[in-house]
């Protein structure tokens, strides 16, 4: 393949030269395959998205979002017969919460934050769960009522959404209610590059390998739930409960680094508040681990703990700063979201948007993280080629010997979306 006459990104600005792929490769020069005339259009590496849900982004698609739709409206639907919406900060009214207690299908609300859920009492019954309020792993439970079918279709408008923006490889966190034999079938007809990171405590009872483009290679498990939930396991208490959050790390914990380091997996931890990040950073140490693994978010950090981060990749948000200020005033900490002190001090960062708790648009992590004090190349990078370096990919650049997952814009790619998009080297969506 060879794209001609396009504005390509060089890492600092965009310079006028012709490309050239083959076999899913940058190379120094080819004259087979097809041409592309990038005339006036500005080439840019694909994004990537180091940490987000392909299927919850589907999902979230496919059912209600209470940000834009009304409760009541959405109950006086017939036609479903399950109801899911997502979105809320805080729970309905006790009219509406009746409402749906009367109603004899399930009804599940699910907290903008993705860790805590309301159900109403009809499906409460039918799990046999004690409370309509739930947590965490409790979720998890409820979304084996949906089956594969719907997953799958949640999947392909996930892997869409994504696409539409430019976001060619995503390190994906989708085994949640679906089956695994769904999940790899998934994985291995999809046109986005997906890094698994595999939801499961008990990861010897899966095949971690790579299916297509894509890969199953990494272990996730949670230390703690979120800020606006209230259960972001702190060192202080939150001011308005007097609690601490809730610390949910696997008590086989151990057994899962032992796994992870003897085959070669990198274990990918959830850590938001400053007490569960403490607890993970001594588990992992206890255990002498010889490979670099992954911690997520990291929203809330102890300073004697900010230096022990270099033995680690990072996978950050930079908007949930600005999404959460409303809910600083509620706890008390030493560092919090120092995703800039992070790469000046030379830890290895990589950007995500968690969609879909935040949209899946990198433009508006790239915005943030301009309000945040990085530079446009900086944040670039850090969207891009580091992305996959913490996956020992080399792709999010335009290089010899990197990845050919590139996008086409014609006009700022920083204000608009792609119009032609290739992963691989084979064109996925043109516009």
């Amino acid at each position: 393949m060879i794209i001609k006459n396009g504005y390509v990104w060089n890492g600092l600005v965009f310079e006028k030269r012709d490309l050239y792929v083959e076999n899913g490769e940058f190379v120094k020069f080819t004259e087979s395959g097809p041409v592309v005339d990038a005339t006036g259009l500005f080439v840019m590496p694909g994004w990537v998205d180091s940490h987000a849900h392909v299927i919850g982004t589907g999902m979230k698609l496919l059912t209600h979002d209470l940000a834009k739709e009304n409760l009541l409206d959405i109950l006086k639907s017939d036609a479903e017969e399950i109801i899911i919406a997502r979105g809320w900060e805080e729970l309905p009214d006790n009219l509406l919460i009746n409402k749906m207690n009367e109603m004899a299908k399930p009804v599940i609300l699910i907290r903008k934050c993705g860790h805590v859920a309301w159900i109403n009492d009809y499906l409460k019954a039918k799990l046999n769960f004690q409370e309509n309020l739930i947590y965490e792993g409790q979720i998890e439970k409820v979304w084996s009522i949906l089956g594969d079918d719907f997953y799958e279709m949640a999947f392909e408008t996930g892997e869409n959404e994504f696409l539409r923006y430019g976001v060619t490889q995503v390190h994906s966190d989708d085994f949640h209610g679906l089956s695994f034999g769904k999940l790899k079938v998934l994985l291995s007809k999809n046109r986005i590059r997906i890094f698994e990171k595999l939801y499961t405590t008990e990861p010897w009872e899966y095949e971690f390998s790579e299916f297509g483009i894509s890969k199953i290679g990494g272990i996730k498990v949670f230390a703690d739930g979120s800020l606006g939930g209230k259960t972001a396991y702190m060192f202080q208490e939150y001011k308005d409960t007097g609690g601490y959050g809730v610390f949910t790390l696997p008590g086989n914990f151990d057994d899962i680094i032992k796994y992870a380091e003897n085959n070669n997996l990198q274990v990918c931890v959830h850590t938001i508040g400053d007490r569960a990040l403490h607890e993970v950073l001594e588990r992992f140490e206890r255990n002498g681990v010889r490979l670099k693994h992954r911690l997520i978010h990291l929203q809330f950090i102890k300073r004697q703990d900010f230096e022990r981060l270099k033995k680690y990749y990072l996978s950050i948000q930079p908007h949930f700063y600005f999404e959460d200020i409303p809910l600083l005033e509620n706890v008390s900490f030493e560092m919090g979201y120092p995703f800039l002190e992070m790469y000046r001090a030379g830890l290895d960062i990589a950007f995500s948007t968690d969609s879909p708790v935040s949209p899946a648009d990198p433009k508006y992590v790239m915005e943030a993280a301009l309000k945040m004090g990085f530079t446009r190349e900086d944040a670039i990078k850090l969207y891009t080629e580091n992305g996959s370096k913490i996956i020992g990919l080399k792709c999010g650049k335009i290089e010899i010997g990197y990845c050919a997952d590139f996008c086409l814009y014609d006009g700022d790619p920083f204000e608009r979306d792609p119009v032609g998009i290739f992963v691989n080297g084979q064109e996925v969506l043109r516009r």
